[in-house]
Parts: C-alpha cells; sequence; structure tokens
C-alpha cells in the first residue's frame, strides 16, 4: 500500500525529465564492494547538488534521469576518505558508465575521528536541545534520574512528576518510545538505570505531528548507545559511590555487526541505599501535626534489552527488539507526629512505621519493518506489545502515646496492591523527499491498545480482618487511533515552511467495583476525537544566523492509576486516592527562536493549558488525603539562553538560563478560587578543563530558584558537582572520581495553604533531604573492533508515559 501511495503522489508532484542514466560501480582499496556506500552527483559549475543514491551490495549505483551538463560523483563511507569522479559530460541521449570509484582507509585522518568524539555536553539544534551524555565527565557515575534532574530546564517534585521550560506535563520517552510507566514507576527505572548507558537525551518542547499528541510540556527522549562499529565490540563499566550509604552498578553492552546482520544486547544492575530525612507540618481543624521522621529507600533492579536487525539487500530491513527491567523496592517510612491544640506541649502523639516492599516488571516486543530505497521513499511498520506488572504489600503499624508518652493503643492496617498493564501498539510510517522539488512528504498512522487491572485488598488488625470499605478493584481500557501528515517545503536558500495535523480518537472506559452494596462506579465513560495542528517556519537570514517560529496542540490524559479511585493509606492521617471523574487538559505551544553558528540560541515561548490537572489536599475532619483534580488554566511565558564556551583550547563551557512567568488561574473547589503569579528561574552552567592527552577535569552546576505552582510554593534546588577522569590503556579505559552536590544543598522544600478562611486554615509544610552529596569511583572499559559502520536508528512506538502507581507526599 505503501508503494501504492508513494507512485500516486510522485506522479502528481514530479516533473518530466530527460531518460540519461550513469552508472559505476566502487570498491574499497582491498577491491571489495563498498557496499551502501552514499554518493551525490553536483554540477560542475557551481557544486550544486543534483541528486543521490546509494550502491548496493555489490558496489553497483546508478543515476537516472540526469539532465544534459558536466557533473562530479562524490562518495562518502564511514571510515573511509571521501572520493571525488573525474568530470563527467552528459549529452542529450547518451548514457553513461562511470569510472571504477575506489576508497581509501581513513588511516591519516584518525585524530580527526577522535576530536569529533568530543562533542559539547549540550548541543542546541534548531528543532531539541541535546544532551551528550558520554561528553560529561560528571555524568558517568550518576543514574538517568540524576542526569534529568540536573538537565537545563528540567525540575523533577518529589511525586517524580517532570516539568520542562516552566510547564508540567513531560513525556519521557526511551529510544523513541513512551516508556509506559507511572511518574513513580519512570522514577524507579531511571534510579536503577547507569547513565554511562545512555548516549543523549533530547529535550523536545514542541514535537511535530509525528509524535504522539500527549503531553502538554513537550518530550524528553532519551537514547541508549548502540555501538557502530563492524565485528564484536562493547563496553563493560562499574562504579561505587558513597555518601552515607552505598550505591553500586555495572553495566555491560555487546554488540555484533556484519553487513547483513547486526546483533545487540545490554544488561545493567543497580543496587541503592538511602536515607530521606523528611519533616512535615499541618494544620487542620484547629490542630497542628507535626511529623518528624526518614524514608528508608533500597532498589536493586536489572535493565536489559536484547535485539537485532536484518538487512535484506540495500532497501529492506528487519528488526527485533525485547526489553524490560525488574526491580525490588526495600521502601518504609519511620515517623513521629505530634498532635498539638495549643503552642505548648502535644496533646498525643503517634510512632508510625510503614514497610511498604514492592516488586515491578516490565517487558516490551517490539518488531521493526523498513523499507528504503534511493528516491526518497522510507516506510516504517511497527508492531509493540508490553507487559507491566506491580505488587506493592503496605503495612502500617501505628502506636498512640498521650502527653505523658504512656501508651494508649496500636492499630495495624494491611493494603495489597497488585496492577497489571497489556498494551498493544501498531503504527506506520511513510516519508518520501523530492529533492529537485524540496518537498517532504511524511504520513502515518498509530493504534494503541491499554487494558489495565487494578485490585486493592484491604486488611485490618493483628487478625488481618477484610475491610470491605476499602477493598476494591479498577479495570480501564483505553484505545487510541490516530492518523497524521506532515509536509515539508524549502523556498529557495533561506526559507523552510513545515505543516501537520494529526488526529486522535480515543475511548476510555473505567470500572470501580467494591465490597459493598452499591456495587460498581463507571467511570470514565467517554469517547472523543481531537485534532492537533502543528506549524513549523525557518528562516536561514545568514549563514551564521537562524530564526525559527513553531506553534502546537497537544493534550495532556491522565496517568491511568491517577483515574483509579482507590484509597491508599500513607499514615494515619494521610491518604492518597485517585478521581475517576479526571479530563484531560489541552496546551497551546508557540516558540520564536533565533541561534547563530548553530550553538547560541535565544528562545521565547508562550504556552497555554486548560482544564489543568494537579495535586490537592483535601480535608475530612483531622484527616487529610491528596488526590489530582481539574483545577483551572494556566498561562506560561518562557524566555531562555543558551551557548557554549569554548574560553581556550584546554577551556570550555555552556551557559544556560531561562526564565518563566506564570499565572495559575481556577478553583481547587467550588468555594475555593484562586489566582496566583510566580516567576520562576533555571540556570545551568558547566565548565571542562583538558589538562593533558589523558588528564581532564569538570564542574558544573544547577539552580532552580524559589517559585509557585498553583497555590504551591515552592524552594530553591541546586547543586554543585566535581570530577576528575583518567584515560587508561591507549583510551580504551577510563578511571573517574566524582563528587555530587558538593556544598550539599539538594533538598525539597514545598508549602501550601488550601482555604482562605483566616480562622480556619489548611496548611502543610514539607522539607526533604536525601543523600545528594555523594563520592563515586567508575571505571569504564570499551573493547572490540574500530572498523565502523553506521547504525540504524529507529522508532519502537508504544503509548504509555501514563502507567501510575502509589506515590508519596
Amino acid at each position: 500500500m505503501a508503494r501504492y501511495l508513494y507512485l500516486i503522489v510522485l506522479a502528481v508532484l514530479s516533473v518530466p525529465a530527460v531518460a540519461q542514466t550513469l552508472t559505476g560501480v566502487i570498491r574499497e582499496s582491498n577491491a571489495q564492494p563498498a557496499s551502501f556506500a552514499a554518493l551525490k552527483l553536483m554540477r560542475t559549475a557551481d557544486s550544486s547538488f543534483a541528486g543521490g543514491t546509494m550502491a548496493d551490495e555489490k558496489g553497483l549505483y546508478a543515476f537516472k534521469n540526469v539532465a544534459d551538463g558536466s557533473y562530479r560523483i562524490q562518495a562518502s563511507l564511514v571510515g573511509m576518505n571521501t572520493v571525488t569522479s573525474r568530470v563527467i559530460q552528459v549529452q542529450a541521449g547518451q548514457s553513461a558508465v562511470v569510472d571504477t570509484l575506489t576508497f581509501r582507509p581513513l588511516s591519516q585522518t584518525l585524530t580527526t575521528v577522535t576530536v569529533r568524539a568530543q562533542k559539547p555536553y549540550i548541543e542546541q539544534q534548531t528543532d531539541k536541545t541535546v544532551l551528550n551524555v558520554a561528553a560529561d565527565a560528571t555524568a558517568q557515575g550518576k543514574t538517568a534520574y540524576e542526569l534529568l534532574q540536573q538537565a537545563p530546564g528540567v525540575v523533577i517534585d518529589p511525586n517524580d512528576n517532570v516539568r520542562m521550560a516552566g510547564k508540567q506535563g513531560a513525556t519521557v520517552f526511551i529510544d523513541g518510545k513512551p516508556t509506559n510507566l507511572s511518574a513513580t514507576d519512570l522514577a524507579n527505572l531511571l534510579k536503577s538505570t547507569p547513565a554511562s548507558t545512555i548516549e543523549k537525551i533530547e529535550l523536545i518542547t514542541n514535537p511535530s505531528a509525528r509524535y504522539d499528541a500527549q503531553g502538554g510540556a513537550g518530550i524528553i527522549n532519551i537514547k541508549f548507545r548502540r555501538d557502530k562499529s563492524l565485528g564484536l565490540n562493547g563496553n563493560a563499566s562499574g562504579g561505587y559511590g558513597q555518601s552515607d550509604h552505598h550505591r553500586a552498578n555495572a553495566a555491560v553492552d555487546l554488540n555484533y555487526r556484519a553487513k547483513r546482520l547486526n546483533l545487540f544486547g545490554n544488561l545493567s544492575g543497580t543496587d541503592n541505599f538511602q536515607i530521606t530525612n523528611v519533616r512535615l507540618d499541618r494544620t487542620a481543624g484547629g490542630l497542628q501535626f507535626r511529623q518528624r521522621g526518614y524514608d528508608s529507600d533500597g532498589t536493586r533492579a536489572l535493565v536489559y534489552k536484547t535485539g537485532a536487525d536484518y538487512f535484506i539487500g540495500s532497501r529492506h530491513t528487519l528488526g527485533l527488539i525485547i526489553s524490560g527491567n525488574t526491580a525490588s523496592n526495600r521502601f518504609g517510612t519511620y515517623t513521629t507526629t505530634d498532635i498539638v491544640s495549643n503552642q505548648s506541649r502535644p496533646d498525643s502523639s503517634v510512632a508510625n512505621q510503614v514497610n511498604n516492599p514492592s516488586r515491578f516488571s516490565r517487558v516490551n516486543g517490539a518488531f521493526n519493518y523498513r523499507y528504503t530505497d534511493t528516491l526518497g521513499l522510507v516506510v516504517n511498520l511497527d508492531a509493540d506489545l508490553t507487559r507491566f506488572s506491580n505488587v506493592s504489600p503496605s503495612t502500617i503499624i501505628s502506636d498512640y502515646v498521650n502527653a505523658n508518652r504512656e501508651p494508649l493503643f496500636r492499630r495495624q492496617n494491611r493494603f495489597d496492591a497488585s496492577t497489571g498493564i497489556t498494551i498493544v501498539t501498531l503504527k506506520g510510517d511513510l516519508e518520501k523527499e523530492w529533492k529537485a522539488q524540496r518537498l517532504k512528504l511524511e504520513t502515518g498512522f498509530k493504534h494503541t491498545d491499554v487494558a489495565t487491572d487494578n485490585e486493592l485488598l484491604v486488611f485490618s488488625g493483628p487478625e488481618n480482618t477484610p475491610d470491605i470499605n476499602r477493598t476494591n478493584r479498577f479495570t480501564y481500557r483505553e484505545i487510541v487511533s490516530a492518523v497524521y501528515t506532515s509536509l515539508n517545503r524549502s523556498f529557495g536558500k533561506k526559507w523552510t515552511v513545515q505543516t501537520g495535523l494529526r488526529a486522535e480518537h480515543a475511548t476510555v472506559r473505567g470500572r470501580s467495583t467494591d465490597l459493598r452494596s452499591s456495587g460498581s462506579l463507571e467511570r470514565p465513560d467517554t469517547t472523543y476525537l481531537n485534532l492537533f495542528p502543528t506549524a513549523f517556519v525557518q528562516y536561514q537570514a545568514t549563514e551564521k544566523s537562524l530564526f525559527a517560529a513553531n506553534y502546537g496542540r497537544r493534550i495532556g490524559r491522565p496517568n491511568y492509576q491517577d483515574l483509579n479511585p482507590f484509597i491508599y493509606q500513607l499514615d494515619p492521617y494521610t491518604s492518597q486516592r485517585g478521581n475517576p471523574y479526571l479530563r484531560p487538559s489541552y496546551t497551546h505551544n508557540a516558540e520564536l527562536s533565533y541561534t547563530y553558528k548553530w550553538a547560541t540560541t535565544v528562545k521565547i515561548a508562550y504556552s497555554q493549558t486548560n482544564d489543568f490537572a494537579t495535586d490537592v489536599i483535601r480535608q475530612e475532619g483531622i484527616t487529610g488525603y491528596q488526590t489530582v483534580a481539574n483545577v483551572g488554566r494556566t498561562d506560561a511565558l518562557n524566555v531562555s539562553f543558551s551557548t557554549p564556551l569554548p574560553i581556550t583550547k584546554w577551556w570550555n563551557g555552556y551557559v544556560y538560563a531561562g526564565a518563566t512567568w506564570n499565572r495559575f488561574r481556577g478553583n481547587l473547589s467550588v468555594s475555593e478560587p484562586f489566582d496566583q503569579r510566580a516567576f520562576a528561574f533555571d540556570g545551568y552552567m558547566q565548565h571542562a578543563f583538558t589538562l593533558s592527552p589523558v588528564w581532564s577535569t569538570q564542574v558544573s552546576g544547577f539552580w532552580s530558584a524559589p517559585t509557585t505552582q498553583t497555590v504551591y510554593q515552592i524552594g530553591g534546588l541546586g547543586a554543585i558537582n566535581l570530577s576528575v577522569q583518567k584515560k587508561v590503556w591507549e583510551g580504551r579505559g577510563k578511571l573517574t572520581l566524582s563528587l555530587d552536590d558538593v556544598l550539599n544543598t539538594m533538598r525539597w522544600k514545598q508549602s501550601a495553604n488550601f482555604s482562605l478562611d483566616p480562622a480556619s486554615p489548611q496548611q502543610f509544610v514539607i522539607d526533604r533531604k536525601w543523600e545528594s552529596r555523594r563520592v563515586s569511583l567508575r571505571f569504564a572499559y570499551r573493547f572490540g573492533s574500530n572498523d565502523i559502520k553506521s547504525a540504524r536508528e529507529r522508532e519502537t512506538g508504544t503509548d504509555a508515559n501514563r502507567i501510575k502507581t502509589k506515590g508519596n507526599l
């Protein structure tokens, strides 16, 4: 079908051409065919581009429909010097055979390849910001979670929600696909993933129509390493970090690449433990609740991926990937809450112990077929299946004492929660480029079917008596079908315009069933169709100056578990529950940017989000619960500046600064309107020093200024990191010593007041301090072939950044 579509479009848009043909063969220096070499046809008069093609596996190539004139052929292949033919004269009605072209190995310019590998940590590209993780020495002892914490313009709150460029609702992708995980489970995955396994992180604030419309703040795409060398090769690394407690991780990547077959796999493991000190003060019902204690958090996890690409000739490729992760978490909370009715001594206290071990696993199978020809046609077909499971038993033991610290009584509850999610995705993409017309068409479809089954069994007392008021089962089904098209056209050498439209039809059904006589709740229950237009304009004013503007509309569908009405008890006075009446939010994004020398960038962005959803605290007597609600509208104006700083040959820097002006308007409830204006600032700085060919050092730091998010006041957050690195064994090995959060400033402070009545305040203030200052030692070794051949990248798509399980206040 894709082939027929291509022929129809080609017939409409192509222009008549003269039928001269240039044919030839290209070989390597050992007389072997230079399979799949890239060739360009260049006009001799002005060196302008006249056409492109690719050699087949035998080194044969052909340029068809060549007009009269004088040409040269330029050929390139990774690992070889570029080769250029003699001048070729093409006359009407006469095809020609070009003399054999022969590559030379890139033996005299290997130092250039090495220098190119030392790319800057942060690259500002036209449509995204790219973090090249391997270029950051301080990153090597970190986890993927910590990389995002310190990425320019990215903020992660204690509930693991991700904000980007001042906006909430960023969607995290891994290797081009949504992760199918909740905020909490995604955090567990990222915390168990060593940074050494990551090649780069892409920050895309306004994606094109090809991407899912989910995520009002844009997309964060984490790309894992794929080795590009022929033969058997790989990387092995291991590290150990020490704060008050330990952190250890190890990873191995293996890759075997031949001309027709590529086999790859990686495995990483982590063993982490840390203590987070917690201070929570809450005022409600005329009482003060002063909670002091700590969270203990230990994780052992494995992350794996294995796959194969098989190249059927020069045009067809089949791919299969099996990936996933499994983890066991040893989480516990140990607190004492003093209940005070006046400013003197506590009336009573509660010593609370929460033991919440959990095990989760995620397995994804992805099949891909890719077709590409020499005329600019690319077809991708993907089929994905994801299975996620989570088992999380929780025991809460509460010991009550009076004002004299004399025991009163004990209460005990057990919560056995389990979640199973299956996601099936079918996806197809077609690209067609007409180089002569400087036109590119992208079109495709995606169908996603999500089924979830959640069960909560609640037991009370030491006898584990079933609690029919809170035991519940929640099933959820979501089907989203989408089609999109996008057209890109260049006008002359200065203007490029791209427009796109994505249509998504969603059907959502949920059912909550309890043990009470009330039966079941059939919510959510809705069907809707939405259109998501996008537009991009670029103007290349000079060789060094680029202006750009873009617009896009996006949707923020609720996380699956945010719709789940289960009641999770966090302590005797605090619980957490979902909201089956949540609605999607919709965001309009517009952005203007200027880029100088493809490096220094200034951006101005505006977004408007309607039906914005956020966490809120509700009060029921002296107990409170956290839920999610649609509260109103947000407007955000963001201005950012970023630039590399090449100070000397041995000293390179990078600076990012972003300021956001927010306005939040809406109602926490019918009687609780709010209208808040807030300023936010995020800054990032990095300086890298090359002391010698084998020694280097780096210092980096970030700062997020205090700000307001709806009714929440959020404290400042920042850190300074140092590292020293030495290359060993002719550059194949790297030994890195790093110190994270030198000044021990990483902590989360947050406060809010949910009542408009000064005589009856409902306030809370939370302060969380974790083990952020850490010294780490890491060793990485690269082994195998250096014979480089380009690797293919592909997206294996499935819609899944929205599986959400229990979080923490």
